[in-house]
């Protein structure tokens, strides 16, 4: 199973390139806010891309450089023109694929992998014509197109969606109906793109209220997201992005809900005396954890999402100046469940968000390994299974 990561962070992306057969410098923006111009920005100088270009090649020549362009469409930063939307000669939309071609040519890139998040569902038309226009243009270069996506579930029935704009209905047949899934047409990207990353993380993202505390990918969600994807996309094109990072929520008071990398982590350990569980039934906890107050309103009015459920991710219940916490996180045994259940579904590979210098050590432990152990498989040795 090929692995590969988003990272804008160096000094990781040069310390572990070697385990990586494919590297994500997410580096690229739209330039233009409410309007587009076509440009791109990247966050690199020219002296830091070439120079990472170099080692990379030199240290690694076999891992594929694809730089990601990244926009998440809100009122203030949209995609509309880039795409071809609202321009009606596609002058714009042209100058933008010429801008990517540059790049590519410039740096030498192996393709290029978009990014483009949050779109409104009368955008999946001129997407969908951007990037077969793209993919025209990468195919003759011989440069690879990747695409991003965001995660889908599957529904029993399809529902003739009616969006302004379009020509077409759209056939939805995924829970998440709504913006961003509604331009994702996994049949049509199953086509055309050359690899495909499903974005599985942030099922419970930060902030109060619905759906609440909870890991960023249980492996149960990415089982549904795969049951769904592998009706619509080859799975030798298709690759499961998983998180690196947790969240920590207060439970009953008034507070910020943090990110949670490893040094966190093993602060939250040495400092706090939490009770650290790995595997995860929330249920159980809260049956047992003595808590500061009565209602963890936080928690509480969502333990039905938890039900019946064991999570693999690790987590750490804490109670501090009275404030009762949880912290979700990824460490080696989270992520090897994970990969091994990937594995066994033979689909392409595996992605992270992201590569930093805060990831726990031992996830590169474990691919260092897994390394060994699909070059032993290879020569048809017996191997005993890994965690």
């Amino acid at each position: 199973m090929l692995a590969s990561t988003w990272s804008s962070d160096i000094a990781s992306i040069k310390k572990y390139v070697h385990l990586y057969d494919e590297m994500h410098p997410f580096i690229y923006n739209l330039k233009g806010g409410r309007r587009n111009t076509g440009e791109i920005h990247n966050v690199w100088s020219e002296k830091e891309t070439r120079d990472l270009v170099l080692y990379v090649r030199e240290k690694s020549p076999n891992t594929l450089l694809i730089p990601t362009i990244f926009r998440w469409e809100n009122n203030s930063e949209l995609i509309m023109e880039a795409i071809g939307a609202k321009d009606p000669d596609f002058k714009i939309r042209s100058r933008h694929i010429e801008a990517i071609l540059k790049e590519i040519d410039l740096y030498g890139w192996d393709g290029i992998d978009i990014d483009y998040e949050g779109m409104g569902c009368d955008r999946k038309e001129a997407f969908e014509d951007f990037l077969i226009e793209l993919k025209k243009k990468l195919k003759e270069k011989d440069k690879l197109l990747s695409v991003a996506i965001h995660p889908k579930t599957a529904i029993q029935d399809t529902i003739d969606f009616k969006c302004p704009g379009l020509k077409q209905n759209i056939k939805v047949d995924y829970f998440e109906s709504y913006k961003g899934q509604w331009t994702h047409d996994y049949e049509f990207l199953g086509k055309v793109a050359d690899k495909i990353k499903i974005m599985a993380y942030e099922l419970y993202p930060r902030g109060p209220g619905f759906p609440g505390p909870g890991p960023q990918a249980p492996l149960d969600w990415i089982e549904k997201i795969l049951d769904y994807a592998l009706a619509k996309i080859p799975k030798e094109k298709l690759y499961m992005a998983i998180p690196t990072y947790g969240y920590d929520w207060p439970l009953n008071c008034e507070g910020e809900t943090k990110a949670v990398y490893y040094s966190y982590a093993r602060k939250i350990i040495r400092e706090k005396n939490p009770l650290k569980k790995e595997p995860t039934s929330i249920p159980a906890i809260m049956k047992s954890y003595p808590r500061s107050t009565n209602e963890w309103p936080e928690l509480d009015p969502y333990l039905y999402r938890h039900l019946g459920k064991v999570y693999e991710d690790p987590s750490l219940w804490y109670t501090v100046d009275g404030c009762d916490h949880v912290a979700f996180y990824m460490n080696r045994g989270a992520f090897a469940t994970k990969y091994n259940a990937l594995k066994k579904r033979k689909i392409a590979g595996f992605s992270f968000w992201q590569l930093v210098r805060d990831n726990d050590p031992e996830i590169h432990t474990f691919l260092e390994e897994a390394i060994k152990e699909n070059h032993r498989e290879s020569l048809g040795e017996s191997v005993p299974k890994h965690n």
